[in-house]
């Protein structure tokens, strides 16, 4: 929701500025629902391949499950990175990666 104190003042704003503010609102939104960085591996991750579907980045890895244990590292399993409200989202998608299910929607 729209905080009041925002809504009545930019009702008092004249056509020029409120254009400005548009744009400001349309660059705010694509930085926001930008896709991962592909390159930025987390902690104890190996990035083997990068796909893109839209905002989503798709990563195979390999991770350390931060035991020290003699399977380290586990996988490759795929997992899904998007950002969602200034944040860096992620879900586990598995040892496969049906693009088909991507292209269709079904996948995160």
């Amino acid at each position: 929701m729209i905080p009041e104190s925002l809504v009545r003042e930019l009702k008092s704003q004249n056509a020029s500025v409120l254009s400005e503010v548009k744009c400001l609102i349309e660059q705010l939104i694509a930085e926001k629902s930008q896709s991962v960085d592909p390159e930025e591996p987390g902690k104890g991750c190996e990035i083997l391949k990068v796909e893109r579907f839209g905002p989503v980045t798709y990563r195979l890895e390999r991770v350390s499950c931060g035991k020290n244990c003699k399977g380290c590292p586990h996988g490759p399993y795929w997992y899904g990175y998007w950002r969602e409200g200034g944040k860096t989202r992620s879900k586990y998608i598995g040892k496969n990666l049906n693009t088909q299910k991507i292209k269709n929607g079904d996948v995160v």
